[in-house]
C-alpha cells in the first residue's frame, strides 16, 4: 500500500477532533430574524464516520459550513483539533482549516485551468509541502482513486465520477483530522455514487480520518458509524435500523 492510503500518525480513537458547543445560527433580513438552530451540541471522534440527515431547508449545509469554519455562528463555539475557531484570526483559521479539515461538495469545485494532479496538489502546497512532496502525495492519491492515467487531464476532460474522485483525493491530500462532505454524490447516478461513496470510506479508514457526511441517501447513511438527523433546529441520533 502506498503512502496515500497508509494510516498517518493520528489521535487516539477517543479524541474529539471536531465539536460544536451551544451552536446557534440566526439569519437577519431587515427586522425579521430566522433562527436555523440554537444550542446545538455535536462531537466527532478520531476515525469516526457520521451521517447527517434532514429535509431540504433544515440547515444541514449551514451546520456543515459552521463546523468547517466557512461561516460564523451567532452563538456557541466550534472546536477543530481542540482549537476554538472564534479565538483565531482569519489567517490562522484558514491555516487550521486547510491542515485539519477536508471538504467534498456536491459540485467538485476543481479549478478548470489546472490538471487533476495540480488541483490535488494545491492544498498541500498551501500547507507548506515542497513541490516534490505535494506531487508524490497527490499522484499516489489519484492512483488510489483510479485516476493514475488521468493526472494531466483538466476537469473538463473528466467524467462526473472522475471529477468527484479527484475532489476526494484533494480533500485527503493533507491527511486531515476530518473530512466534511456536503451531498458529495448528489449529482452522480446511483452506480457511480455508490462507487465514490465506498472509495471515500475506504480512504478515510486507511488514513484514520473522521468523516461527517450530509446526505439525503439513507441507504448510504446506514453504512456510517452514526446517523444524526437535523429536524426543527435539533440534532438527534437515529438508530441505523430506523434509517
Amino acid at each position: 500500500m502506498n503512502d496515500a492510503t497508509s494510516a498517518a500518525p493520528t489521535a487516539a480513537p477517543d479524541t474529539v477532533v471536531l465539536a460544536a458547543e451551544g451552536l446557534g445560527k440566526t439569519y437577519a433580513e431587515g427586522t425579521l430574524n430566522t433562527p436555523v438552530f440554537d444550542g446545538l451540541d455535536f462531537a466527532v471522534r478520531a476515525g469516526e464516520t457520521v451521517a447527517i440527515l434532514g429535509a431540504s431547508g433544515a440547515g444541514k449545509s449551514t451546520l456543515l459550513h459552521l463546523l468547517g469554519g466557512l461561516d460564523t455562528p451567532t452563538a456557541g463555539e466550534v472546536f477543530v483539533s481542540g482549537q476554538k475557531m472564534s479565538a483565531l484570526s482569519n489567517a490562522a483559521r484558514g491555516t487550521l482549516r486547510n491542515r485539519s479539515l477536508g471538504f467534498v461538495y456536491q459540485f467538485h469545485h476543481l479549478l478548470p485551468e489546472f490538471t487533476a494532479l495540480e488541483n490535488v496538489m494545491l492544498p498541500a502546497l498551501l500547507n507548506g509541502a515542497s513541490d516534490a512532496d505535494a506531487t508524490r502525495r497527490s499522484r499516489d492519491l489519484l492512483e488510489a482513486v483510479g485516476l493514475g492515467h488521468r493526472l494531466a487531464h483538466k476537469p473538463g476532460e473528466l467524467s462526473g465520477g472522475e471529477r468527484q474522485r479527484a475532489a476526494v483525493a484533494r480533500a485527503l491530500v493533507n491527511k486531515p483530522a476530518c473530512v466534511l462532505g456536503d451531498e458529495p454524490t448528489g449529482n452522480l447516478d446511483e452506480r457511480t455514487a455508490a462507487t465514490v461513496f465506498e472509495l471515500m470510506l475506504e480512504l478515510n479508514r486507511a488514513q484514520h480520518t473522521s468523516l461527517v457526511l450530509v446526505t439525503h441517501d439513507r441507504r448510504l447513511a446506514r453504512k456510517l458509524d452514526r446517523v444524526m438527523e437535523l429536524h426543527q433546529g435539533k440534532l438527534r441520533e437515529v438508530a441505523r435500523d430506523d434509517v
